[in-house]
């Protein structure tokens, strides 16, 4: 594949070469992503319920991060996706390779992701840029501060082998977003944040497409 992304520059550069102007094209090429198990390693992936670290209210993170890359795993991913719910309450270690065999008894070509994540808010305060004093910058008396919603969500992803239950490999993901809408819930920060993990994800579990930007001089 690499051989191929670089006969596709080679060509790209040759034909630039041949325009006079000097100029800068933008150009985009797709990567193979790098892959952390081999090639064709499995045919199934089971995906666990995550262990929430940072419990909220009203929103079963674990269970929605699941529901989440199950529904986008299964476009991207050509062999079968599907679910084990996993009772974490039960002091169940992501290091307990027979209780991870159990979970993919009767599978064959099975891999296992799991592992913790955690979303937290917080409200936070930040100086009125907009509300600059007339006698300088730094003043900071009698200045106006905005508040925002700061989001964070971490996933420390976990892939295990249905068939010895150890960990294949490992990977921590971390996405933060400020918001001034306060009223922001869980569920919108969740959305956004979970999308960006799976860009992430994706090309290290299933070797998906990642397309970069480059810039290609011409003369």
């Amino acid at each position: 594949m690499r051989t191929r992304v670089m006969v596709f520059l080679a060509v790209v550069a040759a034909g630039g070469a041949a325009c006079a102007p000097s100029s800068a094209l933008p150009i985009r090429v797709y990567l193979p992503g790098v892959t952390g198990l081999p090639a064709a390693s499995f045919r199934e992936i089971v995906v666990a319920n995550f262990r929430d670290d940072a419990p909220s209210p009203g929103f079963g993170l674990g269970r929605e991060l699941r529901e989440f890359l199950v529904k986008e795993m299964s476009r991207s991913f050509d062999g079968t996706v599907s679910r084990v719910s996993v009772p974490w309450e039960n002091a169940i270690s992501l290091d307990d390779p027979a209780f991870w065999r159990r979970a993919a008894e009767g599978r064959e070509g099975t891999v296992i992701l799991a592992g913790a994540a955690s979303l937290v808010g917080q409200i936070r305060k930040a100086l009125n840029r907009k509300a600059l004093p007339i006698d300088g910058p730094f003043k900071i008396a009698g200045r106006a501060f905005l508040e925002y919603s700061h989001y964070a969500l971490a996933v420390d992803a976990v892939v295990i082998s249905g068939t010895t239950g150890e960990p294949l490999f490992r990977k921590s993901f971390r996405e933060e977003k400020d918001y001034i809408d306060l009223e922001k819930p869980y569920e919108f920060a969740f959305s956004e944040l979970a999308d960006r993990v799976r860009t992430r994800l994706f090309p290290v579990l299933l070797g998906t497409l990642t397309a970069e930007e480059r810039t290609l001089l011409r003369r």
